[in-house]
């Protein structure tokens, strides 16, 4: 059965800690993409800061990058292609080479919150004991069966999105006034208030889109 591990990794011990050292209000996800060759792992990333020219210039003065391309602006974000430096490029490789699926990468509090698909457990300790044996500091925040994972009450939440919104809504977060604020619910979740802020933003937009996808469907199976 395979395994979903939510870890958490220093910027400073795997990529782009001086850039969020010069640009800190700066924040970066991943773009999910299938690529031909390890090296080219992670090669997207839409990225947001106050002045988006300081984040060119950071980003590619990071000793983690060797190539940084600005793709295209939208809504205040920028997409960039990033070759990484050999250091990067190894840890990635690894990834790979112990059967890991990346499924969602950004960067919170200077720190890069991965979630990673192993086939089973003991990939992923193989691939815990080589973060060890390198010198990085993997935090492993939880671990999750696959199936329980993959659906939560008919959506296609994830485990983390459906705690929080299960948690925002039992504590009436969504209640005029509110009972409880972000800060609240992530000391109830053991996690940042940026993460459970996305965790909200992510789920609202699995419902929104289940929802009107399956109302216009709906719709047009009646015209």
């Amino acid at each position: 059965m395979g395994t979903i591990v939510d870890a958490r990794i220093p910027t400073a011990e795997f990529a782009l800690s001086e850039a969020f050292g010069d640009v800190p209000d700066a924040s970066m996800e991943a773009v999910h993409v299938v690529v031909p060759r390890n090296d080219c792992l992670l090669p997207f990333l839409w990225a947001s800061a106050p002045d988006t020219e300081d984040l060119d210039a950071a980003l590619e003065a990071d000793p983690s990058t060797n190539e940084v391309t600005r793709l295209v602006q939208d809504d205040g974000r920028v997409l960039y292609q990033i070759r990484w430096d050999s250091q990067v490029r190894v840890f990635l490789s690894m990834l790979v080479e112990k059967q890991g699926t990346l499924l969602d990468a950004q960067i919170q509090s200077r720190a890069w919150e991965l979630r990673i698909l192993f086939p089973d457990k003991d990939t992923m300790s193989a691939f815990y004991d080589f973060c060890q044996a390198y010198g990085t500091s993997v935090d492993i925040n939880r671990v999750h069966d696959l199936e329980n994972v993959v659906q939560h009450g008919g959506t296609r939440l994830s485990a983390a999105q459906y705690e929080a919104l299960t948690e925002a809504l039992n504590s009436d977060y969504y209640s005029v006034p509110r009972g409880t604020t972000l800060v609240e619910l992530s000391d109830r979740l053991g996690v940042s208030h940026q993460a459970v802020s996305e965790r909200l933003r992510r789920g609202h937009q699995v419902l929104l889109e289940s929802n009107l996808h399956d109302g216009m469907a709906s719709s047009g199976s009646l015209s």
